[in-house]
């Protein structure tokens, strides 16, 4: 019995529907963020909160895109706090805590957002734009994350079902987006310029902090495929948790042939965003596929403390 649900109003259960639209715009937020900063967009605004000291800034096509990326994380953002909300006057426990680190989050990166442009990050060739631009983008994915556990959470009001594998392989796929958006700003990306070498070599020369980041970055993904074709052939096999293992092998597939893809077309930008839409997609899909191993922990310290 999940004891955490109070459904005190009438919205409760509209709440997975709010939160749905919530993770999806959280969702195109990330990757228009990774289309502006892919374009050199970032900068299109030289002030912040506003656009050229007005809502209506100019007609060009770099400062919409950047623009359209602010009124996209005006909507999210609103989505999140009603999302919040919504789930304080319904529930107690995990849910509260997820959203109330939502929030936190949102806070964290908005300002992050604001640095960026105030310090004109995009145009320091340092550690500190490395720094500010990849946390804005962190903090994205953990708002990701954390939304999405939500969403399962309500959906699901809080049965602990599932497999723990899928935690795993979540938990190796957020490490792994992590150094896909450090090998991204930290210029990385072509360190290897050859396939499926690096350098000329299984194990290249670790000359470069570069090469470091886009060697380990390749071999996380070899990890990932790997251990997720293991998973589909034991699944198939088992017969359990066919269709998930399914739908995970082939976001696999298909991040890894997008990177690919930009290593053999030199950086190619519909592939770019193609790769950070999947990722994206990827980790959000198996966060929520991950979050039974929360409940089935919070459910066993209930029993252990009762």
């Amino acid at each position: 019995m999940d004891t955490s649900y109070m459904g005190r109003d009438r919205y409760s259960s509209r709440l997975p529907l709010l939160l749905g639209a919530t993770v999806f715009f959280t969702y195109l937020l990330m990757v228009m963020g990774a289309f502006v900063t892919s374009t050199g967009s970032g900068l299109a605004c030289p002030d912040w909160p506003l656009c050229y000291g007005t809502v209506a800034p100019p007609m060009r096509l770099s400062i919409w895109f950047e623009w359209g990326h602010r009124l996209l994380g005006a909507t999210a953002g609103t989505l999140i706090i009603l999302s919040t909300v919504f789930v304080w006057r319904s529930y107690r426990g995990l849910p509260r805590v997820f959203t109330s680190a939502i929030v936190l989050l949102l806070f964290t990166g908005v300002g992050l957002g604001g640095l960026t442009v105030l310090v004109e990050a995009p145009r320091l060739d340092s550690f500190l734009n490395v720094a500010i631009i990849s946390s804005h983008l962190i903090i994205s994915t953990l708002v990701l994350t954390c939304l999405t556990f939500s969403l399962h959470y309500v959906r699901r009001r809080g049965r602990p079902e599932g497999s723990n594998f899928f935690f795993f392989l979540f938990c190796l796929v957020y490490i792994q987006v992590v150094l896909g958006i450090l090998v991204r700003y930290s210029g990385a990306t072509l360190a290897c310029p050859d396939l499926p070498l690096c350098r000329g070599s299984i194990i290249p020369a670790f000359t470069d902090y570069s090469v470091v980041l886009h060697f380990f970055h390749r071999v996380t993904a070899l990890t990932i495929f790997i251990i997720s074709a293991i998973k589909l052939y034991t699944a198939i096999s088992g017969k359990k948790d066919t269709m998930a293992s399914l739908v995970t092998f082939i976001l696999v597939l298909a991040q890894a042939t997008f990177g690919i893809l930009i290593v053999a077309t030199g950086m190619f930008l519909p592939v770019i965003i193609l790769h950070a839409a999947t990722g994206f997609l990827f980790l959000g899909w198996l966060a929520y596929q991950a979050m039974p191993f929360f409940l089935s922990e919070s459910t066993k310290r209930r029993v252990i403390t009762s």
